[in-house]
């Protein structure tokens, strides 16, 4: 770049001169890091941009001529950063074409690694799964001009809480000059997602993703007496991360600090006023072990998720912390002029002995179903980068590394066999299994069946989640059973950091989804597992919710107008209704029964000869309102174990009547507190065999009738399965009826 000088007519645009290495060309940009003496890629007219977008074009910029466009990193489809020109080191001569610069085209594997595997979150991880794979031995970089001495001055660290971590690091560096990191080493920054900032965080990020192991560079100059505490976060501690954002600490988080302030989140992100500065000449370096629990924690709760927290939650290797260190010291050394001071301060408890694992290799070739050769299984063992141990013929004796904590017990060892050597490589033979039909117990699974079967044909369609979830999505439902909630150890995440104690929550949200993508109407079962505390333990209890919204039960031009809460509260009533009777099971009584997630007044309970099986609610407004719902929402949960008691038993049938029946209609006026479930009883207990069926007609409540009282209207079936029935007969059953509601229930027959 010859020179730059400010646009006349545009305050954030520059006219650049530029040299291409033949010629000086007028170049207009807006980039804020443009500078004379700069090198800087360079699109001249008739060029085209990689992606295709763009042909660059002789043009003018508010009146100024442009012939040509100097490129941003993403511009060239190199990385996705755009806040400025890519700067390119000042060794290129101008009119290098950029391919010499930046080299051939790189091949970027993108690859999902499992939770167990935080050993693969690095190159040397990888390489080490390829050379078991093709059988070559791994080569490690090599690392010269660095000693493993360890400093017996302890004072740079102090680590109050030795659970929280294990190991820590430091080594100092001097003479250290800060500028830009070598090209290739940039380049594979940001082709791996990492911005590249200076040539000291460059190499913390480059080793980091080279071993799996996370480092930090803090600036000594900025750290209060020049040392370092690892301790517990005072209440009420605040300090800016790296981000520029400000958080609050608690005692729960672990902290890296000086004689007087944190100046790092632990295995998180590191603080401002500690961080590496373009005057920066004295580095503390930082590679630590931290608790994969304690990391989760604090991340969640600051809301900080970095590259190093994704490796720390999932274990790093407390045996690679040295090494890594090591290697980051040599690159510093090599590209910063830095200069070692003193030997490693290298502070832990003593090391924990490795795990050993021993057993037959026929154990392992019976499991896998193949033959496969001892020295082969022995091979891929040495490959992994297992300690193999002397063993008597026909045994294995293993020596597990820090880096493979997956290895727990032998037959992990089985699928480390089996996949290196291929799965592909083990027969798929038909399965076999011989079964006993007298003593399978198949009751259970068949029962299960029958009720999804009849659900089905309720007109109910299935979904299935997650035990999982969230504590805050149990929260909107009911706070109240949080003492009874199971939090899990380690949660991948927080939309999974707890068993669910109840399955309305997740069907609440499913409807809410289902709303949300304009469903007029849903009606959903799910049959799942909760967990919940009580006195002996987590208690496991296998449950059926139903939710229900909009018109379910209508067909035609019904199906257009608004659905009020008593007729989807009412549909889903008979619906359950219908579902036990299929089932084989008593009509039940409904009693009333608060719900926290319900409306008030607007929750059941269902019970079967006295037993609880479960609830019917109408969701409250609040809770609907969290997912947009403004339809009334039913939300039934029931007990599975007593749906299953009568679902094989036998059906029997009688005959038909072949004779009349003869029907009476009976009206009262009733309190209030009389429930349509007291009706009922009253007329069965009453009447004679002869009455097989009763129907609620009419319901009516005004000031004709009274405050606090309503008529209602039943339909009386009476029929002889022996006899025609006369209508005297059916006159005296039916005045004893009416005689039982006037005296049980106060009622005032209508008569006429």
């Amino acid at each position: 770049m010859r020179s730059v000088e400010k646009h006349p007519n545009a305050d954030k645009l520059s006219v650049c001169r530029v040299f291409d290495g033949e010629t000086e060309l007028q170049v207009v940009c807006g980039a804020p890091n443009v500078r004379a003496g700069g090198r800087y890629p360079l699109a001249r007219v008739g060029a085209t941009l990689p992606d295709g977008s763009l042909t660059i074009k002789k043009s003018k910029l508010r009146g100024v001529e442009s012939f040509g466009m100097l490129c941003a990193a993403d511009e060239l489809g190199l990385s996705g950063d755009h806040s400025g020109l890519m700067e390119l080191s000042e060794t290129w001569a101008a009119g290098t074409p950029l391919a010499e610069v930046i080299g051939p085209p790189d091949t970027v594997f993108e690859l999902e690694i499992t939770p167990n595997r935080p050993d693969c979150l690095s190159l040397i991880g990888i390489a080490r799964e390829l050379a078991a794979v093709y059988r070559k031995p791994l080569q490690k970089p090599a690392i010269t001009g660095v000693s493993e001495a360890l400093s017996t001055d302890l004072s740079l660290v102090k680590i109050e809480d030795a659970d929280a971590c294990a190991r820590y690091t430091a080594r100092l560096l001097e003479y250290v000059t800060v500028g830009p990191s070598p090209d290739w080493m940039q380049r594979r920054l940001e082709r791996a997602g990492i911005r590249a900032i200076n040539n000291v965080v460059d190499i913390t990020n480059y080793v980091m993703l080279e071993t799996g192991q996370p480092l930090h560079a803090f600036d000594r100059d900025l750290l209060a007496e020049g040392r370092v505490v690892v301790r517990r976060a005072k209440k009420g501690e605040r300090m800016q991360t790296l981000d520029e954002s400000e958080h609050e600490l608690d005692p729960t988080m672990l902290v890296i600090a000086d004689a007087v302030r944190p100046v790092a989140v632990a295995g998180v992100m590191g603080g401002a006023g500690s961080e590496i500065r373009n005057e920066t000449k004295n580095v503390l370096l930082e590679s630590a072990w931290f608790d994969p629990a304690l990391v989760r924690t604090t991340s969640r709760k600051l809301g900080l998720s970095t590259e190093s927290s994704y490796r720390f939650e999932r274990g790093a290797d407390i045996e690679g912390v040295e090494w890594a260190s090591r290697r980051a010291a040599q690159l510093l050394i090599e590209f910063a002029g830095a200069k070692l001071v003193g030997d490693v301060v290298d502070s832990r408890p003593e090391a924990a002995p490795l795990r050993k694992i021993e057993g037959p290799y026929q154990k392992i070739r019976d499991i896998m179903g193949i033959d496969v050769a001892d020295e082969t299984i022995r091979e891929i063992f040495t490959h992994l980068g297992l300690g193999v141990l002397d063993a008597p013929s026909g045994h294995y004796a293993l020596e597990i590394p820090s880096f493979r904590a997956d290895l727990e017990r032998d037959v992990d060892l089985v699928e480390e066999v089996a996949r290196i050597h291929g799965l592909d490589k083990i027969p798929a033979p038909s399965p076999r299994a011989v079964v006993d039909p007298r003593a399978a117990e198949n009751g259970t699974p068949r029962a299960k069946a029958k009720l999804r079967s009849v659900l089905a044909g309720l007109g109910l369609s299935e979904i299935s989640n997650y035990s999982f979830v969230s504590d805050a999505l149990l929260d909107l439902l009911d706070r109240g059973n949080q003492p009874k909630r199971v939090p899990i150890p380690r949660p991948l995440s927080a939309d999974h950091s707890v068993l669910r104690i109840s399955l309305a929550p997740q069907m609440t949200a499913t409807l809410g989804r289902n709303r949300a993508h304009q469903a007029t109407r849903a009606a959903l079962y799910e049959i799942g597992r909760t967990f919940e505390r009580g006195a002996d333990g987590v208690v496991e209890i296998e449950r059926l919710c139903i939710g229900l919204f909009g018109p379910v039960g209508r067909i035609g031009f019904d199906r257009h107008s608004a659905v009020e809460s008593e007729e989807i509260f009412l549909w889903a009533k008979g619906l359950i209704e219908a579902l036990l009777a299929t089932m084989g099971l008593d009509a039940p009584t409904v009693t009333p029964h608060p719900v926290a997630y319900a409306e008030q007044g607007a929750s059941v309970e269902f019970h079967i000869k006295g037993v609880s099986i479960g609830t019917l609610s109408l969701l409250n407004r609040s809770t609907r309102k969290e997912w947009r719902m403004t339809d009334p929402v039913a939300i039934a949960e029931l007990d599975v174990a007593p749906l299953l008691t009568n679902a094989l038993a036998v059906r029997v049938f009688h005959d038909i009547p072949a004779y009349p029946s003869i029907t009476r209609d009976v009206a009262m006026i009733v309190s209030d507190s009389v429930t349509h479930e007291d009706i009922i009883r009253v007329m069965r207990e009453a009447a004679p065999p002869e009455l097989s069926a009763i129907e609620l007609f009419d319901i009516f409540k005004g000031p004709a009738i009274g405050e606090g009282r309503r008529s209602v209207a039943y339909s009386l079936v009476y029929i002889s399965a022996r006899r025609t029935l006369t209508d005297d007969e059916a006159n005296t059953y039916h005045n004893s009826v009416k005689g039982a509601l006037r005296k049980q229930l106060s009622a005032e027959i209508r008569e006429g």
